[in-house]
Order: structure tokens, then sequence, then C-alpha cells
């Protein structure tokens, strides 16, 4: 149930304040939030996960897939709709997006919606958003250079978390 209230609240959000006569523009930055999600997926199915969902609506698959398909998208669209110019409102706008984030993420944890594995916990998420949200922007701006980093990021993440899948 947990799942569903978040999904439905980022779409239902995203439709009241994302500009959606955008969504081409948000297209390139949408199909990368998808597709490093589902990088984790694979890796979390064939290797180990660090985090799972629990709670899942109507199986996990399903869930991952509605999460990827639906609610990361609107995120994508409601966070870069607005975003400001003005350094000092970019932070706030940050943290009020890594705010929400890790909110939602805590709630999930103390509903037993997410369990966490191997070292991963609170923390990790707090860094993994402070990281997620400026490379979503980077890559609206520059994906070459988000790419990069992203590369980067993961193999921190790997060696962190000790995947050996090298």
């Amino acid at each position: 149930m947990f799942h569903i209230v978040v999904m439905l609240s980022v779409f239902l959000c995203s439709l009241k304040w994302g500009s959606w006569s955008r969504w081409r523009e948000f297209l390139p930055t949408i199909y990368y939030f998808g597709f490093f999600n589902m990088f984790y997926q694979y890796l979390s199915y064939t290797v180990k996960a660090v985090w799972e969902l629990n709670g899942f609506f109507i199986n996990m698959f399903v869930t991952d897939t509605l999460y990827t398909m639906v609610a990361y998208p609107c995120l994508v669209v409601l966070f870069l709709s607005h975003y400001p110019e003005e350094w000092r409102i970019k932070i706030v706008y940050y943290l009020k997006y890594i705010g929400v984030a890790i909110l939602i993420e805590w709630a999930a944890f103390q509903t037993d919606s997410i369990e966490y594995f191997e070292g991963w916990n609170l923390w990790w998420t707090v860094l993994f958003y402070c990281i997620m949200f400026p490379l979503l922007r980077l890559h609206h701006k520059n994906p070459i250079r988000a790419l990069i980093l992203s590369v980067l990021v993961i193999v921190f993440l790997l060696n962190s978390f000790d995947y050996h899948i090298w």
C-alpha cells in the first residue's frame, strides 16, 4: 500500500506542478534515470541487493516497473520543470527535493516497505540523493558529463559494497 501511495502522490504532483508540455525536452533524462534504476535492479537480482522494496503492489517486478515507468518519469518532469537559475534558490530547491525523498524513504523504512542489506542504511540514502538530484540536472544540461560522473559513482558504490563483478 505504501508504494501505491508514493507513486500516486508523485504522479498527481507532477500533473499539478510539472510542465508536461516540455516532456520531450526531459525525455533523455527520464531514460537516463530509468536506465540506471534498471541497472541497479539487474545487479540486485543477479548479484546482491543493498536495498529491496517490501509490501509489493502485486509483486516486486510490477512494483519496480511502475516506479521506473511511471513514478520516476513524473519525478523527473516535476524536478526539471521549475529548476531555478539563481544559485541560492538552487540550494533550497535541492534541499527540498532531497529532504522529501529522504522523508519518504524514512517512512518506507519505518513501515517495513523497504529493507536494507550489506551495510546500506539511511545515511547511504542521504548521500545517494545528494548525488542523484544534481546528476539529474547535469544530465539535462550536459548528458556526457553526467554519464561519466555516474560511472564513477557506480564504481565507488560497487567497491563500497563489495560487489566483486570485475
